[in-house]
């Protein structure tokens, strides 16, 4: 080692922060907002019924220091397994919905081209005529009102 070069301590190396990932919010789409598990959601005493101020106050500090140190030991020991795990099997699913999934899809839009066509045309064949006989015999149909006194009759002509 040169005598000027200065020998790089743990303290300096720092992990660079990529661009765009969150360090603050890091739900900004309140995708986890099911899990919000703060003691005020999960424990409340209602009036006529309280434990001891200290046993309150002990038990607060206790549930938060035992979930932030639990949750702090889980997600050190399997956060990068678990993001490696995930990476790998998004990047499965993304390969496969690209390259077997949409042009399966495609293939099948292609193919049911022609049945569709066929279907029209069997339809239009078969059917179509039988629906434009009963409209036609439907809409020959005439309604007579029959009044119900002989007053109202006489003034209607039946022609």
């Amino acid at each position: 080692m040169a005598s000027d070069e200065q020998p790089i301590k743990q303290s300096d190396v720092a992990l660079a922060v990529p661009q765009g990932l969150a360090m603050e919010d890091r739900d900004p789409d309140d995708i986890n907002s099911h899990v919000k598990v703060s003691w005020h959601e999960i424990f409340a005493e209602p009036d006529g019924i309280h434990s001891q101020e200290q046993t309150w106050i002990k038990s607060y500090n206790t549930y938060n220091w035992s979930k932030n140190c639990c949750y702090s030991c889980c997600s050190t020991v399997c956060s990068i397994p678990a993001a490696f795990c995930w990476g790998v099997y998004f990047a499965i699913l993304s390969f496969c919905h690209i390259w077997c999934v949409v042009p399966c899809i495609k293939a099948y839009m292609i193919k049911l081209v022609c049945a569709t066509r066929s279907y029209a045309i069997c339809i239009k064949a078969f059917c179509d005529p039988c629906y434009e006989s009963v409209a036609l015999m439907f809409s020959r149909i005439k309604v007579i009102f029959v009044p119900t006194t002989p007053e109202v009759a006489a003034e209607i002509s039946y022609a």
